[in-house]
């Protein structure tokens, strides 16, 4: 699947190290543990409870990284004794194949995985019970995008699919608790000293560009657009592709967004042409 410049932005910023991906390593050990326990929680929504009495639940896992959150869900399932069909879906292919040889150890069965770009999983011609965006990785989409990603999801899913979003509310967490740094240290350890810097605002995509530097390697500047989420706003877009929306907290300003059977009114297809407010 063709990945744009901007996919390739985001596969350079995550070669920097700023967050781990190794499923084996103790820090991913620790993330899997949490999200089985969330899940484990979820499975008392009532929204579930079909899905609980079916023979095999069919689980796609988009910008799913080495796939923490998908197999997660899928072992908690495993555990009802429920059949599970897993493919896990990303633009960054190494770490795909990570994350589909460690999750079929964990799992016992075949974990499946599929590059591609997330705006464009209805190409996968296949429907599922469940898309999970697990990680928040919102941020890595715009409004325009978010809602091509959304429509491309809806299309991919069953007539009583669930998309589910792992998020937070950077509204309230950074520009509230903390306030927005223009010079933001990353990491700092023996091996990487990484900071970010406020670098532009994009008014009409909201977006605000930052330049991340490693120091001990100044030469490669990666500069990324980021747009900071709040969750009244992703559940209000959600509830434009699904008949009805809810959030499991599992702390404050934070929790799984639930978008319950899609609507369909909107077709990625209806989206295809660029607005002229992003042409200028």
């Amino acid at each position: 699947m063709n990945v744009s410049e901007a996919d390739k932005t985001i596969e350079k910023l995550y070669s920097l190290g700023i967050w781990p991906t190794d499923p084996y390593s103790e820090f991913s050990q620790k993330r899997f543990r949490e999200a089985i326990e969330i899940f484990r929680g979820l499975m008392r929504h009532d929204w579930f409870q079909g899905l609980l009495s079916k023979r095999r639940v069919s689980i796609l896992d988009i910008c799913a990284g080495t796939g923490i959150g998908g197999v997660a869900l899928a072992k908690v399932f495993l555990e009802e004794g429920i059949d599970i069909n897993l493919l896990l879906t990303d633009i960054r292919e190494d770490d795909l194949k990570l994350g589909s040889k460690w999750g079929s150890e964990v799992l016992g069965i075949d974990v499946g995985y599929t590059k591609i770009d997330s705006r464009r999983v209805h190409e996968l011609g296949r429907r599922f019970d469940i898309a999970l965006m697990y990680g928040s990785s919102s941020p890595h989409f715009d409004p325009w995008e978010m809602v091509r990603l959304q429509a491309s999801v809806s299309e991919c899913l069953l007539d009583d699919g669930i998309f589910m979003m792992d998020e937070g509310d950077r509204r309230y967490t950074i520009f509230y608790r903390t306030g927005y740094a223009r010079v933001l240290p990353e990491r700092i350890d023996s091996e990487k000293v990484l900071l970010s810097l406020h670098a532009n605002y994009d008014f009409r995509r909201g977006t605000f560009e930052r330049a991340y530097i490693d120091l001990k390697n100044p030469s490669e500047i990666v500069l990324v657009e980021t747009f900071f989420w709040g969750l009244a706003e992703l559940m209000a877009i959600t509830w434009l592709f699904f008949e009805d929306v809810d959030i499991y907290e599992t702390i404050r300003g934070r929790g799984l967004i639930l978008g319950y059977k899609p609507r369909r009114g909107i077709k990625i297809e209806d989206l295809r042409k660029q607005p002229r407010a992003l042409l200028s």
